[in-house]
């Protein structure tokens, strides 16, 4: 017979990653959800060298860990192309990061997108757009 240890940190990133739009809230599941996604969320988005980063996560939260997605986005047209979308659960007061190769000479527009859910509540935060050459 195996013994499998569960330590609170692992019951709360299980807990937390449940936590979806359309799922059960977060009362019904046991948990405090603390972390307001319109307060608390941190979104940027950054050239670095020919790499566009995008920077995400949750700050001065009351729980140890969140999940969402993130993504760096290209302006085309009227709309936005997704780029290295990235999802899981993150410790709160770190950044989550997600970087996309630019390549070529051309300017071209970008921004930060950060989504996910708390009980059947979901939220979308963006970066301020930016407008750099590739390269």
């Amino acid at each position: 017979m195996r013994k499998i240890l569960v330590s609170a940190t692992t019951a709360a990133i299980a807990a937390v990653t449940l936590l979806v739009p359309g799922s059960a809230s977060a009362q019904d599941m046991g948990v405090q959800a603390t972390c307001d996604p319109d307060k608390h969320v941190r979104i940027n988005v950054q050239k670095r060298g020919n790499f566009v980063d995008g920077l995400g996560g949750f700050f001065n939260c009351d729980q140890a860990t969140t999940g969402f997605t993130i993504m760096v986005q290209e302006k085309k047209g009227i709309g936005w192309k997704d780029h290295v979308v990235l999802s899981g659960v993150w410790a709160t007061n770190k950044y989550a990061i997600t970087t996309y190769t630019c390549n070529g000479t051309k300017s071209k527009t970008w921004r930060a997108l950060i989504k996910g859910g708390i009980g059947t509540r979901a939220w979308i935060h963006t970066s301020k757009s930016i407008t750099v050459p590739c390269g």
